[in-house]
């Protein structure tokens, strides 16, 4: 390498790297260099109208050089990676990319269940434990969770729902030997463990029940847990789960509200919520309601949503009454229609 070539540094070595390329492989690299380097070496291009072939020549062999250093093992693994990534995005982005990479390489607990029957299911858990049971239950999507749970005995049922509703955290090791067990007589290895359970998950579940069942278990939890019970029906429906009722329940519940409710209401609902309200009204009540909400001047959150609470209550009320069936999704039981 000629002395002249080792005296350069930094920008200008870039720029006669760049020079010795020539300009449709100096263009791939200088596009991946960041911007304040960009401007840097743009600076030296500018100043150096040519160079000399030995300096070129130098330039090429020290960077084929470099190439090399590692040796015939190159590094690699996370540390590698999150260098390679600090260089080229910064290190914030870089911890930012790896953490999304390493999240997508996680499992679902149980998700070999998911293709599973749930009937076949609910029989291989039978047998176990109801806290076994209850902590696969709280893993599963809650629609299979739900068919699993009417598929078990009656009083099982309830202990079941009540351990749901009462996990917090399930530790790794534990989870571990329940899908060590459920493994060898369903399917694959999974190994992840979530914070599960909790009276909204519960409330997810029997979402998914046919009436008879979720009257069954939430009068049995609240002769146990009143305060739990409470807890689990606060989750049970929500002003959004207006779109389960049928437009003749519709057009029940609306027969009883409030038109300053059902306006204050909407205001924060989506346009699914919304439809099932508007066309369930003669037209002349749609506009109406139409134009109470777009004069109306600005409202409260708090205001909106004890709107939609009281919604909610005159929907259980008609519900408990037997004037509107809530289509959540169960079979049969006595929400079966003949």
């Amino acid at each position: 390498m000629t002395d002249h070539a080792l005296t350069l540094t930094g920008s200008r070595k870039v720029a006669a790297l760049l020079i010795s390329l020539g300009t449709g492989a100096a263009a791939k690299l200088l596009s991946r260099l960041p911007a304040d380097a960009v401007d840097r070496v743009a600076l030296e291009l500018i100043k150096t109208p040519q160079i000399d072939p030995s300096v070129r020549d130098a330039i090429l062999e020290e960077t084929y050089a470099g190439l090399l250093t590692h040796g015939g093992v190159l590094p690699g693994g996370e540390n590698y990676a999150l260098e390679l990534f600090a260089q080229a995005f910064g290190e914030g982005k870089a911890r930012e990319l790896l953490d999304r990479v390493n999240l997508s390489q996680k499992v679902i607990p149980f998700e070999f269940l998911g293709g599973a029957d749930p009937i076949q299911v609910a029989e291989i858990l039978s047998p176990e434990h109801p806290q076994t049971i209850a902590l696969v239950l709280a893993h599963l999507e809650p629609r299979m969770a739900a068919t699993v749970l009417v598929g078990l005995e009656a009083s099982l049922q309830v202990d079941v729902a009540r351990r749901i509703a009462l996990t917090d955290q399930t530790s790794p090791e534990a989870l571990a030997v329940v899908e060590d067990a459920l493994r060898r007589r369903i399917s694959s290895v999974v190994t992840e463990s979530p914070i599960v359970g909790g009276a909204r998950p519960l409330a997810h579940v029997l979402n998914q029940v046919d009436r008879s069942t979720e009257k069954q278990i939430l009068s049995a939890l609240a002769e146990f847990d009143p305060n739990l019970a409470d807890e689990v029906r606060r989750f049970m429906f929500v002003f959004e789960d207006v779109i389960m009722l049928d437009d003749r329940g519709m057009q029940r519940v609306i027969r009883d509200l409030d038109q300053k409710d059902m306006g204050l209401a909407l205001r924060s609902a989506n346009d699914a919520v919304k439809d099932a309200f508007f066309r369930n009204m003669s037209q002349r009540a749609a506009e109406t309601l139409r134009e109470e909400m777009s004069l109306s001047a600005q409202v409260r959150l708090k205001n909106v949503e004890e709107a939609q609470a009281r919604i909610v209550e005159v929907i259980k009320r008609l519900e408990d009454q037997d004037e509107i069936i809530i289509n959540r999704g169960g079979e049969g039981g006595d929400d079966a229609l003949v």
